[in-house]
Parts: structure tokens; sequence; C-alpha cells
């Protein structure tokens, strides 16, 4: 079997072109890898962002519903004491009036 020039050239070629081939895709495989690894890193901190804001908005929302219902608790109090204040008028008012009806002469 005789090898020519040209064939002779094409073989010894051949593992430099492996070896540059194989070195390309090590380093594609290497960008992929860091992209990624950034990617999760990035979605990672929006996670998280997402997160803080959401327990910010939650914790808002709860010292809102606290003041509420300290201000609707404060004004039913409000509302308690004037009818308490009412009743002790009229209650007054009631006996009174029975004290002025038993001095009359039957």
């Amino acid at each position: 079997m005789k090898i020519t020039i040209a064939r002779f050239l094409l073989i010894a070629a051949l593992p430099v072109a492996l070896t540059a081939c194989s070195k390309t895709t090590k380093e594609e495989t290497s960008q992929a890898a860091e992209s990624a690894a950034d990617d999760a890193a990035a979605n990672t901190k929006a996670a998280g962002d997402a997160m803080e804001q959401s327990a910010e908005n939650a914790g808002n929302a709860m010292e809102n519903a606290a003041d509420k219902a300290g201000n609707a608790m404060e004004r039913a109090g409000d509302k308690a004491a004037a009818a308490a204040a009412d009743a002790k008028q009229n209650t007054g008012e009631t006996l009174e009036e029975a004290g002025k009806d038993m001095q009359k002469p039957n």
C-alpha cells in the first residue's frame, strides 16, 4: 500500500485537528456553563428580591389592618361609653320621677 504525500499530511494533521476541535468544544461548554450559572444567580436574586418585596407588602398590610382594627375598637369604646352615659342619665331621670310619684299623696 502506497501512501501519498497528501494522505500522509492528512493523517499527520488529524490529531492536531481533533485537538483543536476538542479545545473549542471545551471552551464553548465552559462558556455555556458560566452563562447558565450567571442566569441561575440572576434568577435567584430576582426571586429573593420578589420574596423580600412580598414580605414587606404583607407587613404593611398587617400594619394597616391592625391600625384599622384599633381605630374601630376605639370608636366602639366611645360609642359604648356614650351609651352607658345615656343609660345612666335615663336611669337617674326615671328614679327621680319615681321618687316624685312616691311623694304624691294617693
